[in-house]
């Protein structure tokens, strides 16, 4: 099976799904903050007129963190012995904060 972090094969633990949470969420503040930084501060490109592409920048690489952990969560769920259609429950506001926090701590399928 192919594990890499870019494929939703395979399965991961508790604490490798949590430590890829941080790093991507890491990621896409970064880029957010250096686009924004970037396109709008007056040293820059043309004077700053151009902080719409900070924003357009921020809100792309945002939607590739998040198709990425949502393949972890795939993984995730996997290792819990749960089915795949559990990562709709992300798409309701409120249920989906309390569905990450169960899928952080809930502890793995014995084998």
């Amino acid at each position: 099976m192919n594990n890499s972090f870019l494929s939703s094969e395979g399965t991961i633990g508790r604490f490798t799904f949590i430590l890829s949470l941080v790093l991507l969420v890491a990621i896409a503040t970064g880029i957010s903050y250096a686009a924004d930084y970037y396109f709008t501060h007056p040293d820059y490109f043309m004077h700053g007129h151009f902080g719409t592409l900070g924003v357009f920048f921020a809100i792309v690489t945002s939607l590739i963190c998040i198709m990425i952990g949502l393949m972890q969560m795939l993984k995730r769920l996997r290792d819990m012995g749960k089915g795949a259609y559990l990562t709709l429950l992300m798409l309701l506001p409120g249920v989906n904060a309390v569905f990450l926090l169960y899928t952080c701590v809930a502890p793995s399928k014995q084998v």
